[in-house]
């Protein structure tokens, strides 16, 4: 019995996520579906969603655009990819699904979405 639940314990370190934050950068990014990010994202580029943004913070950005609906970047796929940290992006993000944010987004250039763009913070265009 010990021998089984020692298997066990070592099956959960391997395969749960950690409960602490991971920071993760990366250059310019595209995900295939919707992201949420738990923690602050910095794009230093521009955002592009083909769905609705939602941050849970504040939300500053060169401006903020509607996306034509037949963008290539318009294209939604389903699922989702979870970050649990916080989010650096050097170069543009696109994002073909929903973007939530559990934290402040702060984009050097544009914030564009098919859908809505809302925050539970100030919205600060840079114009």
């Amino acid at each position: 019995m010990k021998r089984i639940a020692a298997l066990l314990t070592l099956a959960a370190a391997i395969w749960l996520p950690p409960a602490y934050p991971q920071p993760v950068e990366a250059g310019p990014m595209i995900v295939s579906s919707s992201l949420v990010v738990m923690g602050p994202v910095t794009v230093e580029g521009p955002v592009t969603v083909a769905g609705n943004v939602h941050v849970r913070g504040p939300l500053t950005a060169a401006w903020l655009a509607r996306m034509p609906p037949h963008d290539p970047a318009a294209r939604r796929y389903g699922g989702q990819r979870v970050f649990r940290g916080p989010l650096t992006v050097h170069g543009s993000l696109v994002v073909h699904g929903d973007l939530e944010v559990h934290g402040p987004l702060t984009s050097d250039g544009p914030v564009e979405a098919l859908g809505r763009i809302d925050a539970e913070g100030p919205i600060t265009e840079r114009r």
